[in-house]
């Protein structure tokens, strides 16, 4: 039986020439993923990203490829390879928005992030429509040698991400019973973080 266990994350972030990134995400996202890979999403930028900027996201079950984008149209090509903390095994196909949210932590508080995310998760994702897609660590740490760790997560809308913000005041039309939880469980992982900032994103059509 193959080995679906997906392992490694390569996220590619291809710059395009202007007005392209439709018409070459809707390319890559038909061409599907190369051979021993499984297509995580083809991404087009909202919010936060160059509109000549389209995101993919490849997992493998051993050492990706390099990358093989050809066309006129692509002018640069920036490829990580990211480890599986947690999650990142299914494809992203729920309609709605996408943020990519990015952690920068010290090496040594890796492991104290994945655990108070996952643990946030059971009871933030009872909460609120979020569901989390990812958690990956980055194996380049950046240039002052701190770790980088991205969430991929899906919310139906903005207005949904919005109500999912733990220090802004309950929405009226959700009862969120375990806010108490994974909002202490989210103000917690901000005090060892060190930067985050985020992205917003929809799957290719």
């Amino acid at each position: 039986m193959p080995d679906t266990n997906y392992r490694v994350l390569r996220f590619d972030e291809l710059t395009v020439r202007p007005n392209r990134g439709e018409e070459i995400a809707a390319m890559l996202k038909a061409a599907g993923a190369p051979s021993h890979a499984q297509m995580l999403g083809v991404f087009v930028p909202l919010i936060g990203v160059s509109s000549n900027v389209v995101t993919v996201a490849t997992s493998w079950t051993g050492e990706p490829a390099p990358h093989a984008y050809e066309g006129a149209n692509i002018v640069s090509v920036r490829s990580r390879l990211f480890d599986v903390p947690a999650r990142g095994q299914q494809p992203c196909s729920a309609e709605g928005i996408y943020t990519h949210r990015w952690f920068v932590v010290a090496p040594d508080q890796v492991q104290a992030l994945t655990e108070m995310s996952v643990e946030a998760w059971r009871s933030s994702e009872a909460d609120t429509a979020m569901r989390i897609a990812g958690f990956w660590r980055c194996r380049e740490p950046n240039a002052e040698g701190e770790a980088v760790v991205l969430m991929i997560v899906n919310y139906p809308s903005l207005a949904a991400w919005d109500e999912s913000r733990y220090w802004k005041p309950k929405p009226v039309h959700q009862a969120q019973p375990n806010r108490n939880v994974w909002g202490g469980l989210f103000a917690r992982r901000r005090e060892i973080l060190r930067d985050s900032w985020v992205t917003v994103h929809r799957l290719a059509t």
